[in-house]
C-alpha cells in the first residue's frame, strides 16, 4: 500500500512536492483499481476505482494534518447564506464552454494532436515495405499502409445473427447506463476530488505560499484528473486554461465558506450540466454546449460573465478575510462586531 511522502515536520504538510505525489498516487490508485473491477462493467468499475483510489489516498493523507484537523480540513457544516453565491458561479461552465467554441472557430481544421505521431508512422511503414509487399500490392491491389478488412458483413453471405455489433462503451440511451453515468460523473468523482485537493492538499499550500498561489496551484493539480479537449493545440490550452479557472474558484468557495461542502456542490452542479450536455444531445441540442460550431446566445454569455465576475470577486474578498486567521477558524475582520463599543462607559 502507497503511503503520503515524507516531508518536513516542523512545515505544514502538504507542500508541492506531496500535492505532486498525492496526485500521482491518486491516479495509479484509481487506474489500479479501474482495472481490477473492469469485470462489473467499463463505467462501475471507472466510478468505484476513482472513489476508491482517490479516497484512499485522501484519507492516508488526511491523517497527517494537524489540530485543528477538521477545520483545515472543511468537515464542517455550509452556511445556508452562502448557498446562493456558490449558485451564481454556477454558470462559470456556460462560460468555459463558450471559450472552447471560440477555440473552435479559430483553430477548427487543426490537426489533432497525435497527427504528426501518425504521420511520422505512415511514413516509416512506407520506407519499410518490403519488395515481397511492392509486388504483392502490383498483383492484387495491396496497400502495405492500409490493414486488410477481415470481415464486411455487407459484401458477405453470413446471416444478420451471425454479425456481432461491436458493444459502445457508454451509450446513455439506456437508462440504467444514464442512471450509473449520473451517479459517477455527479455523485461520485466531485465529492472525492474535491476532498482531496480543496480538503487536503489545500490547506497545507495555502499556509505554505499564502492564499492566492495555493489556491492556484491546487486549482493546477485538480486540472489534471479532468478530460481536457486534445484534438487540437488550441483547444488544448484553452480547455487547460478554463479548467485551471474553474479549479481556482473551487478553491477560493473552499477558503470563503470554510466548509468542504462548498466547492463539493459547486463542482456536483457544474458536472450535472456537463451530464445533461451529454445526455441530451440528440433529443435535446444545446447551442453552445452540445452542437459543435456553435455559441451560446449572447445575451446568456454577456449575463453569465457578469454574474460569474460579481460573485467570483466578492468569493474572493471573503476568502481574502478567513485566510487572515492562520487556524481556519471564524473571520475576524471589520464586520465582526465590537462587543466592547457596545458596553456602557463607567460615569466616573
Amino acid at each position: 500500500m502507497m503511503t503520503p511522502p515524507e516531508e518536513d515536520p516542523n512545515e505544514p504538510y502538504p507542500g508541492v512536492r506531496g500535492a505532486i505525489a498525492l496526485t500521482f498516487m491518486a491516479l495509479m490508485a484509481s487506474f489500479f483499481t479501474t482495472v481490477a473491477l473492469f469485470g462489473v462493467g467499463a463505467l462501475a468499475a471507472y466510478g468505484v476505482g476513482r472513489a476508491i483510489g482517490v479516497g484512499a489516498v485522501a484519507s492516508m493523507a488526511a491523517q497527517r494534518i494537524g489540530e485543528p484537523q477538521a477545520e483545515r480540513l472543511g468537515l464542517q457544516r455550509l452556511d445556508l447564506q452562502a448557498i446562493p453565491l456558490i449558485l451564481c458561479l454556477i454558470p462559470a461552465v456556460l462560460l468555459a464552454s463558450e471559450l472552447d467554441n471560440f477555440a473552435y472557430d479559430w483553430a477548427g481544421d487543426e490537426p489533432g494532436m497525435a497527427a504528426p505521431f501518425q504521420s511520422e508512422r505512415e511514413s516509416t511503414l512506407g520506407e519499410a515495405a518490403t519488395s515481397e509487399e511492392r509486388d504483392r500490392a502490383e498483383a492484387d491491389g495491396y496497400d502495405p499502409l492500409v490493414p486488410d478488412v477481415p470481415f464486411d458483413p455487407v459484401e458477405s453471405e453470413a446471416t444478420p445473427a451471425e454479425v456481432q455489433a461491436v458493444p459502445q462503451l457508454l451509450d446513455l440511451n439506456d437508462p440504467a447506463t444514464r442512471f450509473q453515468a449520473f451517479i459517477v460523473m455527479v455523485g461520485i468523482i466531485p465529492l472525492v476530488d474535491c476532498f482531496l485537493f480543496f480538503g487536503v492538499i489545500q490547506q497545507g499550500l495555502i499556509r505554505r505560499r499564502g492564499l492566492l498561489r495555493g489556491v492556484v496551484i491546487t486549482g493546477l493539480f485538480w486540472m489534471l484528473l479532468r478530460d481536457v479537449p486534445i484534438v487540437g493545440v488550441t483547444r488544448f490550452f484553452v480547455g487547460s486554461a478554463a479548467l485551471l479557472g474553474m479549479g481556482t474558484l473551487l478553491g477560493l468557495v473552499r477558503v470563503a465558506t470554510g466548509s468542504i461542502l462548498g466547492p463539493m456542490l459547486l463542482a456536483s452542479a457544474w458536472a450535472a450540466i456537463e451530464f445533461l450536455a451529454l445526455a441530451t444531445h440528440e433529443q435535446i441540442p444545446l447551442p453552445g454546449l452540445n452542437v459543435e460550431g456553435t455559441h451560446l446566445p449572447w445575451l446568456v454569455s454577456t449575463a453569465s460573465a457578469v454574474i460569474v465576475a460579481w460573485s467570483a470577486r466578492t468569493v474572493y474578498q471573503e476568502a481574502e478575510r478567513r485566510s487572515q486567521d492562520p487556524e481556519g477558524g471564524p473571520p475576524q475582520g471589520p464586520s465582526a462586531p465590537n462587543v466592547h463599543a457596545l458596553r456602557p462607559r463607567d460615569p466616573d
